[in-house]
């Protein structure tokens, strides 16, 4: 949190100092036509920083995302995405407003041009990000439409360079190279990290299939070290091609000399995730994330997963079972039929070896299913957790039922400091 208050801080500070900078170029008793143009000048100086804070917050930059998390930064970069397709639109607006009052008009020239591009691009990726998964685009045709969004950057800093009136004094135009080298600084850094996950590929070992619709990747290759729970993002290159790269889960644990994912066929690269090979290449970057019983201190754990959401509670829990940890642990997972449990034999075997482990199955859509049947709610944790204060909750499964936990955790009287969640917001 510490880390995330800090990236706040800077972001805060940046605009802060577009706000000191803009406000030493207004002209007291300014008529009507003038408040509009300089506040439209406003806009542009704050789009242009969200503009840069969006490339900050999806540049994976290890230094970065480490302690603060993937999925997080880009929470903050959709968060952002939204308020800049509504700013950004109204600084030509209120500009053209502004010229219109004082009854002139400037004609169109090849700096302005260049500002309506980067508007148009804005619209472009941000429109793509939006239609996903509520139209039948393909991840691989967003991702693609997505990367456009590289070209904003430069096009904006051009055209505000030589048309912005803010930034003609010596501080504000300084400030804003300063802001080009950062950007600059990200992009050689996104392709470093290109050139050295392409020179270092990884190799298919196994495939192996889980349930009827599950299946577990095995790879070879020089990973380095992680925690139980984070995970990687895997490319696959099959037939030729390669893959954009996709959120999963590391399923085995650190405490082992394997490193592999569990994937289930539930998406458009995923629907054939069985026909992988073994000798295909994969490039993976890992490792990412915060979401693991090693960044806190604590005894008394919680698991609470949804179907295929078990993948980081496998690998915190063989750990827990490889290092011999004594920690009391909870496992509630909800799946729909018995068919869809996964790594069943080996939970078994670890509850039956871990004194402080308790399992529990809870199935919604099988009748004869002698165990817990329906859904996790708020008398089932409290029949199995009882005490909530003083134990780490972590949930991770379908959004759905990981809003809905949540909710019911925070109602029974768990500290909201205390739940932590994996939400892949990768898109």
């Amino acid at each position: 949190m510490r880390k995330q208050s800090l990236l706040i801080l800077f972001m805060v500070l940046c605009v802060c100092l577009a706000l000191i900078f803009w406000s030493r170029t207004l002209t007291a008793e300014a008529p009507l036509p003038v408040y509009v143009y300089d506040i439209g000048r406003l806009l542009a100086l704050v789009v242009f920083l969200f503009i840069l804070f969006q490339y900050v917050l999806i540049s994976k930059v290890k230094w970065i995302e480490k302690g603060l998390g993937l999925n997080r930064l880009l929470i903050l970069h959709k968060i952002l995405g939204l308020l800049l397709i509504i700013a950004a639109p109204l600084h030509p607006v209120l500009l053209l407003l502004s010229e219109r009052l004082q009854g002139y008009s400037t004609p169109m020239s090849l700096w302005k041009f260049l500002g309506l591009l980067a508007l148009l691009l804005i619209w472009v990726g941000a429109g793509a990000a939006l239609l996903y998964g509520r139209t039948p685009l393909k991840y691989e045709t967003w991702k693609r439409i997505h990367k456009v969004g590289y070209a904003v950057f430069p096009l904006a800093f051009f055209h505000s360079t030589l048309m912005g009136s803010t930034l003609q004094k010596s501080p504000m135009r300084i400030f804003w190279l300063i802001l080009g080298l950062i950007y600059v600084l990200i992009l050689f850094e996104n392709i470093r990290q290109r050139f050295a996950l392409r020179k270092h590929p990884f190799k298919v070992t196994g495939v192996h299939q889980e349930t009827q619709d599950t299946w577990t990747l095995r790879f070879e290759g020089d990973y380095g070290t992680y925690a139980p729970g984070q995970f990687m993002l895997l490319q696959l290159e099959r037939n030729g091609k390669t893959s954009e790269p996709h959120p999963f889960t590391i399923v085995s644990a650190p405490t082992r000399t394997d490193l592999a994912v569990c994937i289930k066929e539930v998406g458009d690269f995923t629907s054939d995730i069985g026909k992988t090979r073994p000798t295909d290449t994969a490039y993976i970057e890992m490792p990412y994330g915060v979401f693991s019983f090693q960044h806190m201190e604590a005894d008394r754990l919680v698991f609470i997963a949804g179907g295929i959401g078990i993948t980081p509670f496998m690998s915190m829990l063989r750990t827990l079972y490889d290092k011999n940890l004594e920690k009391e642990v909870i496992l509630l997972w909800g799946n729909k039929t018995e068919k869809d449990i996964v790594f069943r034999d080996e939970l078994d075997e670890m509850a039956s070896e871990m004194h402080s482990l308790k399992v529990l199955h809870v199935l919604s859509r099988q009748d004869d299913w002698p165990g817990q049947r329906g859904h996790i709610d708020g008398g089932l944790l409290t029949k199995v957790v009882g005490d909530f204060q003083g134990r780490e909750f972590f949930i991770c499964g379908p959004p759905p039922m990981m809003d809905a936990v949540e909710t019911i955790l925070i109602d029974l009287g768990a500290s909201k400091k205390r739940i932590h969640t994996e939400r892949f917001a990768l898109r």
